[in-house]
């Protein structure tokens, strides 16, 4: 199969510097298309409708930005419901086939990202209270520790998989050129 662009997911707890790689890596590579994604009343749906899109934009020869995808709903979810939506092996499979790379940002220090959660809440509007659980959901499934039963245990440790790249902030932050070397070629 032929694939002309690349298709890099960006997932990870609020605050781990998600952001931040999505904007350098946009001013580094301008050849781009970029979705965030956030909750929709059908989230299978939804995930379906952006990989659809990814794929149509990754033929084109773009280089598609994901920020958050089916990953968030697997950690997410506990908090606005009783777990994730739907099962989302089909996408990952499709995603998987088209060469997509997942950065799973989650730092070494999960307290440290706990308490500047804390610090961000009382300075800003974040969407979630607390998100302990969803730190630490990201955290262990990297290191194949999960606690909770869902899809992406099927998968853990991502830190096995050529697929999953780690970000830490704390660790790759000041050499965010060099990491994105790395992930994009």
């Amino acid at each position: 199969m032929f694939i002309r662009g690349k298709i890099l997911i960006v997932e990870g707890p609020d605050g781990v510097g998600k952001t931040t790689l999505l904007e350098r890596i946009k001013e580094r590579y301008k050849n781009n298309f970029y979705m965030h994604l956030r909750v929709h009343k059908n989230m299978k749906l939804w995930h379906t409708a952006t990989t659809r899109m990814a794929i149509k934009k990754q033929m084109e020869g773009k280089l598609v930005l994901i920020d958050r995808h089916w990953p968030s709903e697997q950690c997410y979810s506990y908090i606005r419901s009783n777990g994730p939506s739907y099962n989302p092996r089909q996408l990952y499979n499709i995603l998987k086939d088209r060469g997509a790379k997942y950065v799973w940002c989650i730092p070494e220090d999960t307290a440290r990202v706990k308490e500047n959660h804390r610090i961000n809440r009382e300075l800003r509007h974040e969407e979630y209270h607390d998100i302990d659980n969803v730190i630490d959901d990201y955290y262990f499934s990297w290191f194949g520790k999960c606690k909770r039963n869902n899809f992406l245990t099927t998968l853990s440790p991502l830190c096995n998989r050529k697929d999953f790249i780690r970000y830490d902030l704390f660790k790759d932050g000041h050499k965010m050129d060099a990491f994105i070397d790395r992930i994009i070629n």
